[in-house]
């Protein structure tokens, strides 16, 4: 366990770069299962420079659903504003309840950008599904079709802010795998490991005991995900880019 204040904890980790958020920050309460169907928001945080740190620029919406034939459904809602417009995505993620990683062994995503307007650009929507068949995965689209071939492990990078939330909050051994950035872009020789407990200060003078995972590897900026007692995922820190829990509930 960490004994360091958790002022000075902050300081020395990377989400200290949200502490003005962290200091509005108030942790959901009761009890909270993982393992089952829930609906998470995430306000998205832009933390380039100091005149624009920790400025909300979108929300990150999941609803996980297990299915009584033991396959977890994971739909993703992601918006982004943008100079003079914004960006928007959906996914669907198909997994089987009990995975590590959330490791989705199917999955469709698309993309588009709208003016300031809220007008679709044209020539922005992309539209890509993904299957699974003996290791190999097959990315298709209204115009190509492309196969992947990950050594062993993989999962994609939405799956995370799932499997991070399902993980044992102690030290172990590190999890090795091929991240699918980005829903179709494969990045090797990726690590999440257990990284510490603490203690962080938010709204009203009280802290919150968290959980921090680190994810690194080739051609990924750092990640780290922080989770409550519960699970709940609660922080995470990306390069420049930070989302804070907005609203958790069971479904």
């Amino acid at each position: 366990m960490n004994n360091a204040q958790p002022n000075e904890a902050i300081e020395r980790y990377p989400l200290r770069s949200l502490t003005p958020v962290l200091r509005g920050f108030r942790p959901p309460a009761g009890a909270f299962d993982a393992a089952g169907s829930w609906r998470e928001v995430f306000g998205v945080f832009t933390l380039a420079g100091r005149a624009a740190a920790a400025r909300r620029v979108g929300e990150l919406r999941f609803e996980r659903r297990v299915r009584s034939d033991g396959e977890a459904v994971l739909n993703v809602a992601y918006e982004k504003r943008l100079t003079g417009g914004s960006q928007k995505l959906t996914a669907a993620l198909h997994s089987r309840a009990g995975e590590r990683l959330a490791t989705p062994s199917r999955w469709t995503f698309e993309t588009r950008l709208l003016d300031a307007g809220g007008r679709e650009i044209a020539g922005t929507r992309l539209k890509r599904s993904a299957t699974v068949d003996d290791g190999t995965i097959t990315v298709r689209d209204a115009v190509a079709t492309r196969t992947l071939r990950p050594a062993g492990a993989y999962t994609v990078n939405w799956s995370l802010f799932d499997a991070v939330q399902r993980l044992p909050r102690r030290p172990g051994r590190p999890i090795d795998f091929t991240l699918i950035d980005h829903f179709d872009q494969p990045k090797g020789r990726q690590t999440l490991a257990f990284r510490k407990a603490m203690d962080v200060a938010v709204a009203g003078g009280r802290t919150v005991r968290t959980f921090s995972f680190d994810l690194l590897g080739d051609g990924n900026v750092p990640w780290v995900y922080w989770v409550d007692e519960q699970g709940r995922l609660l922080f995470i820190v990306a390069g420049l880019e930070g989302y804070v829990l907005e609203s958790c509930r069971q479904a």
